[in-house]
């Protein structure tokens, strides 16, 4: 009874979990490659050559240079937006 039922439910249903497995893999390939041919990357040469004009990405601490550069952090005053709640004082 149990053989009976290992093929006539059990056996099909893994059968076809299977076909869906394989399916949906190689679908999702199919995908993933063609997404991979309607992306160029172009060399830094070929930029240059295309009459591009290629930048150097700059670091995080030559960002950091450039705004204390232009930006005076002494003289910097805290903001405080009106709470949508009364606040009680401290003197308490």
């Amino acid at each position: 009874m149990i053989n009976k039922n290992f093929r006539n439910k059990f056996f099909p249903f893994i059968t076809l979990i299977g076909v869906i497995y394989i399916t949906l893999r190689s679908a999702t390939w199919v995908r993933y490659d063609r997404r991979r041919q309607h992306v160029k990357t172009y060399s830094r040469d070929e930029i240059k050559a295309k009459g591009l004009d290629f930048v150097e990405p700059t670091t995080l601490e030559e960002e950091y240079e450039q705004i204390v550069k232009n930006h005076n952090l002494d003289a910097w005053e805290q903001k405080r937006i009106q709470r949508p709640w009364k606040e009680e004082s401290d003197e308490s």
